[in-house]
């Protein structure tokens, strides 16, 4: 399978794309990003994507020097020399090339470097996760908000690691007043009677975009969806759980430290959001994603 991806405007193989040594994502993490998954060959959710990705950008005092339009124009270019079905898609923009490794942004004259990742997206994930609560904590938006989706993912990294060697698939994190956020890369949710809870974005998360796309959806269902605090008794007593992310949509959570949750399978409010939300995916695809994608 060859794999590509568009650096700087240029498509390349992935393997013999590089950047400098002195780039600044590459030495400090200074960078912002997004990931997407195509349906129908459409990226998903592009405009609420993009715009993510600025806001991380202002964020961190990066002026982007693309376009939406140019930017878009690179993805559909990438996918249009990918030899594979669905695509996943990660967009990178950095700095760009220091002229010292010092982190003082006198140092970072510019311009920036753009990386645009296509992969064939990976089979959908089967079963269910697992989550571990982990000590470590969530990043305190006082010192680098976790709504900026950055190049910098050590919290992330080293939480999931914990995880993994308790034998999870996923962590759960807490914040510094004891409250929950959301697992490495997805939002999460508690399922108690017909409500559905997920952590309020103040609480210090990612603001998802499936997550946002789920609110929406949940209008047009009728489905009781809120922001509240949960602590950790409100995801130990929950009914069911589940995540959700642009790689994943919905994904069950059956398993929380070694303990089932409900029966130990995923639960049938979940699987009724998850048949819901697919549809709901494919209609906003044709309806205004391809589309729009399509006038690029």
């Amino acid at each position: 399978m060859t794999r590509l991806c568009n650096l700087d405007g240029e498509i390349r193989l992935e393997h013999e794309a590089q950047v400098s040594v002195l780039d600044r994502g590459f030495l400090f993490g200074d960078s912002v990003y997004e990931v997407m998954r195509t349906r129908s060959g459409v990226p998903f959710g592009w405009p609420e994507h993009l715009d993510r990705l600025r806001a991380s950008a202002t964020g961190i005092g990066l002026p982007l020097d693309l376009t939406n339009e140019e930017i878009l124009q690179r993805i559909k270019t990438t996918l249009a020399s990918a030899d594979h079905g669905e695509s996943y898609v990660r967009i990178i923009a950095t700095r760009g090339t220091a002229t010292a490794p010092n982190i003082d942004l006198s140092f970072a004259p510019g311009p920036l470097t753009w990386v645009i990742l296509v992969r064939e997206l990976p089979p959908a994930p089967s079963g269910f996760a697992h989550l571990a609560i982990v000590p470590r904590l969530r990043m305190d938006p006082r010192a680098l908000d976790p709504a900026i989706k950055s190049g910098n993912y050590l919290n992330n990294l080293l939480g999931l690691a914990e995880a993994r060697k308790r034998g999870a698939t996923d962590c759960l994190f807490l914040n510094h007043e004891g409250e929950v956020t959301e697992a490495s890369t997805s939002n999460f949710y508690v399922i108690r009677g017909s409500k559905i809870s997920t952590p309020p974005l103040r609480a210090g998360l990612l603001s998802g975009i499936t997550r946002l796309l789920l609110f929406e959806f949940a209008q047009e269902a009728g489905v009781h969806l809120v922001e509240e605090n949960l602590r950790e008794e409100d995801v130990r007593n929950a009914e069911e759980l589940f995540l959700s992310s642009s790689l994943r949509d919905v994904f069950p959570v059956a398993i929380l430290d070694g303990q089932a949750i409900g029966n130990g399978k995923p639960g049938p409010v979940t699987n009724s959001i998850i048949r819901g939300f697919a549809q709901f995916c494919d209609r906003r695809t044709r309806e205004v994603y391809g589309p729009g994608f399509a006038k690029i």
